[in-house]
C-alpha cells in the first residue's frame, strides 16, 4: 500500500478528514511527498502511546522514533495539527505547533516554514531502511519496472509480440458466438503458447480431443468473467473431466494459463503454484508485499495491484508479466545450472543467469543513483526522462535537464563484473546518445557505474576523455556508504 493510500485508511483520518475543506488533504499529500523525494522517513507511530501519527524526519532503525530534528502531525477535526522538536537524550529542546487548515493552506506560511524544515536543518535520511518503514517498502520498485521493461523489450520482444496476439485473440473471442478450434488449441493444447510454456502437465492429444466439448464451455465462461466464482467453477469442470476418465490429471496450470491471457491485468503468465509462490516470497523480500500466499488466483491479484499502487508510471501489463517470469526464470535456471552436467550447456545457463542478474543490478542502481543525485551538489539537474527508446535500438537510462543551463545530461548506468566493463559497455551507447543523426543534443554525458574503479581504469577512463570532444563525466558507487562519486 503506497504512503497516501495509508494515511487515506488510518482511522484517524477517515474520522476527522470529512470535515475538512477540500484543500487541505491535497496540500498536505504535496508537502509529504516533497519529504519523500527528499529521502526522509515518513512513518506511523504508535496510535495507543501516541496521538502525533505521522512522524517525518530521520528514524532509528527497525524503531518507532526519531533521531534529532522532526516533524510530527496528527489529524484533529478542525484540521491537521504539527509540530516542530529536536531531540536530544529525550530532551526536547523547542517545539512549535501549528494548524494546516484552509486559512493557514491559503496564506502558505505554515506550508512554506514546513517546506522550509527540509533545508533549513539539512536532515537526511539514515543509509539503513527501517523494515517496517511505511514509505519504503518500494523505494525504487519504478526503477526496477522501468530498467527491466526496457530489456524485455529488447531481449524478449518476440515473446511479446506473440503474447500480444494471443490476447488480442482472445478478447476478439468475447464478441464470437463460439471459440474456434484453432484458439481452443492455442489455449489448451499447443505446448507453448506465448503464454506460458508448458512441456509436462500439457493435456496429450488424445485427451485434448476427448475434452474438447468441456474446454470450450470453461474457455467462454472465462472469457465472459475471470472472477473467483469462475475460476473455482471452472476447477470442478476440470475436476469432473478427471473423474470420468478423460484426462489423468486435474490440470491446474493450464486453467491458469487461460485466465493470464483471458486478464493479464491480473494474472501473470507464471502459471504454477510453486514457480509464483517463489516471485511473491520475492517481492515479499525485496519490496515489501505482504501478503501470505495461499493460491494462484488470489495471489496473482493481490501482487498485480501492489505492482500497480506503487509504480510511478503505467506499464504495458504484458511487459510487467514478463518480467515477473524473469524474476522466477533467474532461479529455475541456477537449479537447472548445478544439475548440468554438459559443460556447453552449464555455460551457456550461467551466461544467461549473468545477463539477468545485471539486469536487477543496472535496475536497483539507477534507483540509487536517482535518489543520491536528489539530495548531491548535482541537484540542479531534474530528470527528464528514464529508458527513453531511441531508435528502437538504444536505451537511454537517464536523461537529465539542467534547471540553471537549461543543457541536456545523458547518463548511462551499468554495473557489469568490473569498472572496466562498465566503463566499456557505457561508452559505446553514450556516444550513439552524443552523435547519432537526429537525435537530441545534449552537453554532457555521464558513465555511472556500479563497481569501484581500480588505477589502470582511471588511467584509461582519461585517456578516453582526451581522445573525445565532448564533455564527458564518470561517477561510480561506493559499495560501503552507498554514495556516488565522481572522478
Amino acid at each position: 500500500m503506497t504512503l497516501i493510500a495509508s494515511i487515506k485508511d488510518h482511522p484517524s483520518y477517515k474520522k476527522y478528514s470529512v470535515s475538512w475543506t477540500n484543500d487541505v488533504s491535497p496540500a498536505f499529500f504535496k508537502l509529504l511527498e516533497l519529504y519523500n523525494q527528499k529521502s526522509l522517513d515518513i512513518y506511523f507511530r504508535d496510535h495507543t502511546s501516541n496521538k502525533w501519527e505521522v512522524c517525518v524526519g530521520r528514524r532509528e532503525h527497525n524503531a518507532g522514533r526519531a533521531i534529532g530534528i522532526y516533524v510530527a502531525f496528527r489529524f484533529t477535526s478542525s484540521g491537521i495539527e504539527y509540530k516542530f522538536n529536536y531531540n536530544i537524550s529525550s530532551l526536547v529542546l523547542s517545539s512549535v505547533r501549528g494548524k494546516l487548515t484552509e486559512k493557514t493552506i491559503s496564506e502558505l506560511n505554515e506550508l512554506e516554514l514546513l517546506s522550509h524544515f527540509v533545508t533549513e536543518y539539512n536532515i537526511s535520511r539514515l543509509p539503513h531502511i527501517p523494515t517496517d518503514y511505511t514509505n519504503t517498502e518500494t523505494p525504487h520498485l519504478d526503477s526496477f519496472f522501468s530498467a527491466m521493461i526496457a530489456s524485455c523489450q529488447i531481449d524478449r520482444n518476440d515473446w511479446y509480440i506473440g503474447y500480444q496476439k494471443i490476447v488480442s485473440t482472445v478478447l476478439s473471442a468475447k464478441n464470437e458466438t463460439d471459440i474456434s478450434d484453432q484458439l481452443l488449441r492455442d489455449l489448451w493444447y499447443s505446448r507453448d503458447n506465448y503464454i506460458s510454456s508448458l512441456k509436462q502437465g500439457a493435456l496429450s492429444k488424445e485427451e485434448f480431443e476427448l475434452s474438447k466439448s468441456t474446454l470450450k464451455n470453461i474457455t467462454k465462461k472465462i472469457i465472459n468473467s475471470q472472477s473467483l466464482v469462475t475460476y473455482q467453477e471452472c476447477v470442478e469442470d476440470l475436476q469432473k473431466l478427471k473423474d470420468d476418465g478423460k484426462v489423468k490429471y486435474l490440470h491446474k496450470a493450464l486453467l491458469n494459463r487461460v485466465f493470464a491471457v483471458a486478464a493479464p491485468q491480473h494474472f501473470s503468465t507464471t502459471v504454477t503454484k510453486d514457480a509464483f509462490e517463489y516471485i511473491c516470497s520475492y517481492f515479499t523480500q525485496k519490496w515489501g508485499f505482504k501478503y501470505k500466499y495461499s493460491n494462484w488466483f488470489s495471489a496473482n491479484i493481490k501482487l498485480k495491484e501492489f505492482i500497480r499502487n506503487n509504480l510511478n508510471h503505467e506499464y504495458d501489463e504484458l511487459l510487467i508479466n514478463i518480467v515477473l517470469w524473469v524474476i522466477y526464470e533467474e532461479k529455475h535456471l541456477n537449479t537447472l545450472a548445478s544439475k548440468e552436467e554438459d559443460l556447453t550447456l552449464k555455460t551457456a545457463m550461467r551466461k544467461q543467469i549473468e545477463s539477468i542478474e545485471i539486469q536487477y543490478r543496472e535496475a536497483e542502481l539507477e534507483g540509487q543513483f536517482i535518489q543520491w543525485l536528489h539530495n548531491s551538489e548535482y541537484s540542479h539537474n531534474t530528470i527528464a526522462n528514464q529508458n527513453e527508446d531511441l531508435a528502437r535500438a538504444h536505451i537511454r537510462d537517464v536523461v537529465l535537464k539542467n534547471t540553471e543551463t537549461n543543457a541536456n545530461i545523458v547518463a548511462e548506468l551499468k554495473f557489469k563484473s568490473n569498472a572496466k566493463e562498465d566503463i566499456e559497455a557505457a561508452i559505446g551507447q553514450l556516444l550513439r546518445y552524443a552523435l547519432y543523426p537526429n537525435t537530441e543534443d545534449c552537453s554532457e554525458i555521464w558513465v555511472v557505474g556500479g563497481n569501484y574503479p581500480l588505477t589502470d581504469d582511471l588511467t584509461w577512463f582519461n585517456e578516453i576523455k582526451k581522445h573525445v570532444s565532448l564533455k564527458l563525466k564518470y561517477f561510480y558507487k561506493d559499495r560501503q556508504s552507498n554514495q556516488f562519486f565522481e572522478v
